[in-house]
């Protein structure tokens, strides 16, 4: 099929679903692919990076942490997906 009749396709039965569940699952999809195609590693606005703050302090105030050796085999493991050294 080609690409754009499958989007086409695809816009269509979106169009269909009433799930707002699911259809934040397909867009959080969606936006995870062409994030990984953009070079941007993350959204370094003002707001963005102030949001992304005070959600590590609220973490850290709430026990959520970790070790730094699980933290280091997690980054090593994603850089070893994406072949960086």
């Amino acid at each position: 099929m080609q690409i754009q009749a499958l989007q086409q396709e695809l816009h269509q039965l979106i169009d269909q679903i009433e799930d707002e569940e699911l259809l934040q699952l397909y867009s959080h999809l969606l936006q995870r692919e062409l994030k990984k195609n953009n070079p941007d590693f993350f959204n370094t606005s003002l707001d963005d990076l102030k949001s992304r703050a005070e959600s590590s302090l609220k973490s850290v105030s709430e026990g959520k942490t970790r070790n730094i050796d699980s933290f280091k085999t997690d980054i090593e493991l994603w850089k070893k997906k994406r072949n960086i050294s």
